[in-house]
């Protein structure tokens, strides 16, 4: 009797990223250990490498006993983060529980009736002008409750709410002509004017943003004409007793709640790029909020409470898996591999032609982001190796900005290392292998656009 072959089943995040440290750990055996010297910038005030002092160290393996420390230490190397997805789940769901968002998403609905689906590029827009002032990076999974609140209105699924936040602020980040925290901090670092290029990095971000409205549109109009179009395989709307109740009706209290909540998050977006806050104040702008909402609408205190219990139990499985993603960087760090990748991945650039270097530049920065996610973090050690090495192969600096900025960027809409994609599909209760089925075809898209944008930069000589 022919036994039936077991249909492959994508590993789940934790799975997939205890692999990934695995193979990082071992990979310290293997790679040599190396370092760039570094050196205290006058202008930045931070820690720049010099890419003239690459050389090899003593290797620093790291063996079963550093496997093991690195989840604890991921967890307390990425705690800030862990805490900020907690709180703003327990924060957002007082915020919901007041009915004042469903209330006014059914209002906006209504308003539109047949053409409820322009709701979708309106909001898009929004997120993608906050994130490319560089206000909502990490901020913006305080905004996937909405999304998928909206997802929830317009009878389509919470990978389409998800994407409509998430990727809205993101078409802005990845490409942003004005981001303090990427492309105004490589410039510096690269010795170029702080917003210079902008015209054309201005057209990029255009692109890339009426692709992905189209792109999520498309998406969101398939599962709402068949709900078996969407990537969750089992997902029915039947199974989410929201479709079935009756909206609360809009009232003042829910305007208050509302005025309140676009209120912090003005506040914080103020405070975040004028007064340099970071996340800490995120999470006391959103209890600012959560306890205006309670007390406006009248909720009992064991209310709030309990509202603010249940969000936190949600985010559970998003927050942990944060911090068992910066084991992967703990590992690669302790084992002093990190600037031996890079060193190794910029050597073959030398020898190619101008745009293709500059276009290899682009594909380093992709590769090189699954293990710094960080922007600013990746910004401090390739761009003083790159901005270098973009003068030997012919390329102006301020397309190595733009190979950095996008190889950043567009990366983290799908890399299990990003502690802000992980923490978001947290909140949406979207598994990873799911998201990534539904956003590689567009990471696809959006790395033929970067890829024809750093070619054309090189070739009409954009400096």
């Amino acid at each position: 009797m022919k036994t039936a072959k077991k249909k492959f089943k994508m590993p789940n995040a934790y799975t997939l990223i205890i692999m990934f440290i695995i193979v990082s750990a071992i990979a310290t055996f293997i790679v040599p250990a190396g370092v760039y010297d570094t050196y205290l910038d006058d202008v930045t005030g931070k820690k720049l490498v010099d890419s003239t002092t690459y050389h090899q160290v003593e290797r620093t393996p790291v063996g079963i006993s550093g496997f093991l420390l690195s989840i604890p230490q991921g967890m307390m190397g990425a705690a800030s983060m862990i805490f900020l997805v907690f709180l703003i789940g327990g924060f957002f769901q007082i915020i919901n529980d007041t009915g004042a968002i469903d209330a006014a998403i059914n209002v906006l609905v209504e308003k539109l009736q047949d053409k409820s689906f322009l709701v979708i590029p309106i909001v898009m827009a929004i997120m993608s002008v906050l994130g490319a002032l560089g206000i909502i990076v990490n901020a913006v999974i305080a905004f996937i409750p909405i999304g998928i609140a909206l997802a929830k209105k317009l009878k389509i699924d919470p990978v389409a709410g998800m994407a409509i936040m998430y990727l809205g602020a993101f078409t802005g980040t990845t490409t942003t002509p004005m981001g303090y925290y990427n492309t105004m901090l490589a410039q510096t670092i690269s010795g170029l004017e702080p917003l210079s290029g902008f015209a054309f990095r201005s057209v990029v971000w255009f692109i890339v943003f009426v692709v992905t409205v189209i792109y999520v549109l498309r998406y969101s109009k398939k599962v709402k004409s068949d709900v078996n179009n969407s990537v969750l395989e089992d997902y029915q709307h039947s199974d989410h007793s929201e479709f079935d109740v009756e909206s609360p009706k809009f009232n003042w209290r829910h305007g208050i709640v509302l005025v309140a909540l676009v209120a912090g998050f003005s506040i914080y977006s103020y405070g975040s790029f004028k007064l340099k806050w970071g996340i800490d104040y995120l999470s006391a702008t959103m209890l600012a909020v959560a306890l205006i909402s309670g007390i406006v609408t009248k909720m009992h205190p064991d209310d709030m409470s309990i509202s603010f219990i249940e969000g936190c139990k949600s985010m559970v499985f998003g927050a942990l898996v944060i911090g068992f993603a910066k084991s992967i960087t703990i590992v690669l760090t302790d084992g002093q591999i990190i600037h031996s990748i890079i060193h190794y991945m910029s050597i073959p650039l030398q020898q190619l032609p101008s745009a293709l270097s500059a276009v290899c530049m682009f594909y380093v920065n992709l590769i090189f982001n699954f293990f710094v996610p960080s922007g600013s973090g990746q910004a401090m050690i390739v761009m003083p190796l790159q901005a270098p090495l973009a003068d030997v192969v012919h390329v102006s600096r301020q397309v190595a900005v733009s190979a950095y900025l996008y190889g950043d960027g567009f990366s983290n809409t799908i890399i299990p290392t990003s502690g802000v994609l992980m923490g978001a599909l947290g909140v949406a209760k979207i598994p990873w292998d799911k998201w990534l089925k539904f956003q590689l075809p567009l990471f696809g898209m959006w790395t033929l656009i970067g890829t024809v944008a750093i070619a054309v930069g090189v070739l009409i000589g954009w400096a």
